[in-house]
């Protein structure tokens, strides 16, 4: 019964979210969505790079206190208090990028501030929702967690639906739709968290202290990788204006909403089975479950694959006629998303047991195989670009695959 809740909670979650992204693609005339397109990626980068993986360490401290039968609300202000902190370099980062890639593109420099300034207020409150809407879940409060996300989505169709009533087809409006329903969601998120959090005593500086640096131990192996992760979305339009035009950027997004669709494998994996999986104390079946999930996904993907190969247009009808034709585009938008959903759960599952050690190696693997196809590959092509983000994923999951399998052995060998 609670299983089929969730799930459904999950799909509405994504439906509301796919829904309105189509619809501002069908609004938007090209140039328009190139720029939200460009605007999105730095606000994604800044709700990536806020949490450096932060968030995730709650699950290990949680399974920790557990295990010492102690109390964990501390950890969620040490992390929050980190992310605050984190936002504002991921701020000013993303103002330059967008305002000399702007440039780049024709923007005016009014318009362009206006997108930052709504990027930022954006961000800010969709950090506080999503560390409020993870600790739910993992207190087991899954249908307050999954109102708070619907109440996210649902504002934020509720105002694109609007824009679209209104005629107001212009890229600062999309991104206001965005900025409203963190808002509203925040401020839903901090009503149902409940007094044990919010007015937990505040610890001296020692305190503060002790906690930042067991956070940061948590933290530190993944640094390097996480970060190389969060600027990829950054990275991918920058490739797309610099190399090509704002086409490119707006065909990139676009396509990107219908991957979102296809998302849904890595949403459901990080909402709801990953808490459910780190729940579990008896490694015999936690090996089992983990195994059985991956036997899911595989079944998944390859419906998925089928689907898209088989009726390319019919999805890609979706986007208006602005983006039809793109077909191999498509095509490879489809496996990334499938690969991404995959690397989501064995990179959770690291983080949840604290199988962490050589995360940091992960950068050293990921720039070898981007320095190799940015030395051969030409960039003014889209589907070149997609390429890259898909070839990038692989080498994500392949590497944090083998750090499952080292963590098994390392149970296994205990075992013994």
């Amino acid at each position: 019964m609670l299983a089929t809740e969730y799930t459904a909670a999950h799909m509405a979650t994504r439906l509301l979210a796919v829904i309105s992204g189509l619809m501002l693609v069908r609004l938007l005339p090209v140039n328009e969505y190139g720029f939200y397109t460009l605007v999105l990626a730095a606000f994604s980068f800044i709700c990536t790079f806020s949490d450096l993986g932060s968030t995730e360490t709650l699950s290990f401290f949680r399974w920790r206190a557990g295990k010492k039968n102690k109390p964990w609300v501390q950890y969620f202000h040490a992390v929050l208090r980190f992310r605050r902190t984190v936002f504002v370099f991921g701020l000013v980062a993303s103002t330059v990028y967008i305002f000399y890639t702007g440039r780049h593109i024709g923007w005016d420099a009014q318009t362009i501030l206006a997108g930052i300034v709504l990027m930022g207020v954006a961000a800010w409150f969709t950090i506080q929702s999503g560390i409020i809407s993870y600790v739910l879940k993992l207190e087991q409060r899954f249908r307050q967690a999954y109102a708070v996300e619907i109440s996210n989505e649902g504002i934020k169709l509720l105002a694109v639906s609007l824009i679209w009533v209104w005629g107001i087809a212009t890229a600062i409006a999309g991104m206001m739709s965005i900025a409203i329903g963190a808002l509203i969601a925040a401020m839903f998120a901090n009503h149902l968290l409940g007094k044990r959090f919010i007015e937990f005593e505040k610890p001296n500086q020692r305190e503060i202290y002790k906690r930042q640096r067991v956070l940061l131990d948590q933290i530190y192996p993944i640094l390097p990788g996480i970060t190389h992760f969060a600027m990829q979305g950054l990275f991918t339009t920058w490739l797309a204006a610099y190399y090509g035009s704002v086409g490119n950027v707006a065909a990139i997004g676009a396509l990107g909403r219908i991957g979102a669709l296809i998302g849904v494998i890595a949403g459901f994996t990080g909402s709801v089975f990953i808490p459910r999986l780190i729940a579990i104390s008896d490694e015999t079946i936690f090996m089992k479950r983990y195994l059985q999930w991956w036997c899911v996904m595989f079944v998944i993907g390859g419906i998925i694959m089928l689907g898209v190969s088989s009726y390319p247009d019919a999805l890609l009808n979706l986007l208006g006629d602005s983006y039809a034709g793109l077909h191999m585009e498509l095509t490879v938008v489809a496996a990334t998303a499938v690969v991404w959903g995959w690397n989501g759960y064995v990179y959770s599952v690291n983080r949840a047991r604290g199988w962490v050690k050589r995360q940091e190696y992960i950068l050293v693997v990921l720039v070898i195989g981007q320095i190799g196809m940015f030395t051969y590959m030409d960039f003014s092509n889209t589907l070149n670009v997609l390429f890259f983000g898909m070839v990038t994923s692989l080498l994500w999951v392949l590497y944090q695959l083998v750090l499952n399998v080292a963590g098994f052995m390392k149970l296994d060998r205990h075992d013994n």
